[in-house]
């Protein structure tokens, strides 16, 4: 069910890049994804990382038997956080003419407008954290993935359809924060309200009452190993993660953001509207991992909080195994029919075909080593996490510099995707190194070789075929979509998907 949430949220955000592709044209395109990079970048700082925190000791303190720490945990986050991004947003309220001369951009007005909504964006992150940590993922991705989006998507339409001044497209954007963070906080009070006592107690006469043969079959006494005693948690061991892990998802919003930032300085807006719409297609494809960290987060974590090495890593291959299957098919068809894809967005996005399937091609291997990012992160690696986004980071931003200037979107692409190879690489060698769990060949052999059977050798047919036109795409997302759904089917059992459609047992406690 997240799954398929997710994959809606996606397809609206695609649906909304569409919209705005077709009725602004290139440069009203980019000067909506300046906007979203601006509010998406100061979210995240002020969120400092908190929701991952949550996910992580949330999960953990259900696996040590201590399910009342949730409200505790809650203001741990939530306090610093709240008071964190209203400083921030008087910030910026304060700065916003200095900004719009840095920018370049008539945006003194669209800084103000928003900077009241980073607040509730930041809150609505934390919840967003809390509802995962307490395995609320289906309501968590109903109101990130369908209901956000589908408000986002309505109002752009009506903004644009208004007259598309930058003031109002932000307010597009960021009014459906509010509302959203709202039922967020609606959803999650029943969920961490603390258990009467008297419940309790009456729930543990009970079982006393029915005697030593009904009583259940008593736990493994994680208390006994020193790691594993049950205890509350402090603020400065949930901070030490999460400031690390805040830092760290700072770096990895700007490594999605700063292409289109950079773009729009060196190119102008028409090409950082180019740019934004091949970032959102890619982004269809990394959504998967998203998903995967989504849904795999609560119970990873508890797998490690235990020691169960040996569940975890079953768990990442079987991940490992969902994300080939998903996202080698879409980036293989963009790689093969690149220009037509971009042709769906209006006239002009089409200039970023070779680059669009340069990062496609790159985006491949990323995929490839499966949900490395979530392994460390809930096994407490924050901070090797915050590391190995700075060496990213760092990559990009100098090959942005000095490649942009001679080799335009192409070398845009090639600096996003050595960015993004370095991030992996390294995440994929300490997960693998330290900690035993990683990609094997057996793992992705056969999931990548029947991707590449259909979609890479059958869309180069179809393309030499038809030529690289909207008829020939059509053609292959009809034609090898049914040939893969069938071959899906058919070796349903050594892809494993048979036992992962079953519902998963409760990692052991």
């Amino acid at each position: 069910m997240s799954f398929l949430l997710v994959l809606t949220g996606s397809a609206l955000a695609f649906g909304t890049t569409l919209l705005a592709g077709n009725l602004l044209g290139a440069e009203g395109t980019g000067t909506l994804f300046q906007i979203t990079a601006f509010f998406a970048i100061a979210v995240t700082v002020c969120t400092a990382g908190a929701d991952t925190g949550l996910v992580r000791f949330l999960s953990a303190a259900r696996a040590r038997g201590r399910t009342g720490d949730g409200p505790a945990l809650l203001r741990m986050a939530l306090l610093p956080v709240a008071a964190g991004s209203a400083c921030a947003a008087l910030a910026l309220w304060l700065a916003a003419p200095r900004l719009q001369q840095w920018w370049g951009l008539e945006a003194e007005a669209s800084i103000r407008i928003a900077a009241p909504f980073v607040i509730c964006g930041a809150v609505m992150t934390v919840l967003f954290g809390a509802l995962r940590g307490s395995r609320q993922v289906v309501r968590f991705a109903t109101l990130q993935n369908l209901v956000l989006p589908l408000l986002r998507m309505a109002g752009l339409g009506a903004v644009i359809f208004l007259g598309a001044a930058t003031e109002l497209l932000t307010a597009a954007w960021v009014l459906p924060v509010l509302l959203i963070c709202v039922l967020a906080a609606l959803s999650l009070r029943r969920t961490l309200t603390p258990e009467p006592a008297s419940t309790a107690s009456a729930a543990s006469a009970a079982s006393a009452a029915s005697g030593p043969t009904s009583a259940p079959t008593p736990l493994p006494a994680p208390a006994r190993h020193p790691s594993l005693r049950p205890r509350a948690p402090k603020w400065r061991e949930f901070w030490s993660f999460s400031g690390a892990r805040g830092i760290s998802a700072g770096i990895e919003v700007l490594l999605e953001w700063a292409g289109v930032l950079a773009v729009a300085v060196l190119l102008g807006p028409a090409a950082a509207g180019v740019f934004g719409v091949v970032n959102r297609c890619i982004r269809l494809g990394t959504m998967l991992d998203h998903t995967a960290r989504i849904v795999s987060g609560p119970t990873l974590s508890e797998a490690l909080a235990v020691g169960d090495t040996r569940a975890a890593d079953k768990l990442f291959s079987s991940v490992t195994r969902l994300l080939i299957l998903g996202a080698w098919p879409l980036y293989l068809v963009f790689i093969v029919f690149s220009a037509p894809v971009l042709g769906f967005f209006g006239d002009g996005f089409d200039d970023g075909a070779s680059a669009f399937a340069v990062i496609a091609a790159a985006m491949l291997l990323v995929v490839s080593a499966g949900g490395v990012q979530s392994v460390l992160l809930m096994s407490g690696r924050s901070r090797w996490q915050l590391l190995n986004k700075a060496a990213a980071l760092a990559t990009a931003v100098v090959l942005y510099v000095t490649l942009i200037p001679v080799l335009g979107l192409t070398g845009a692409v090639l600096a996003w995707a050595a960015g993004a190879l370095v991030d992996v690489g390294l995440a994929a060698f300490q997960v693998r190194r330290f900690l035993g769990i990683g990609t094997r060949l057996r793992t992705m052999a056969l999931p990548a070789g029947l991707a590449f059977a259909v979609f890479g050798l059958g869309g180069w047919a179809v393309r030499l075929a038809a030529g690289p036109t909207l008829a020939g795409l059509l053609i292959l997302l009809a034609a090898g979509g049914a040939a893969y759904l069938a071959l899906l089917v058919l070796l349903r059992r050594p892809l494993g998907l048979a036992g992962i459609l079953r519902k998963p047992s409760r990692v052991q406690q």
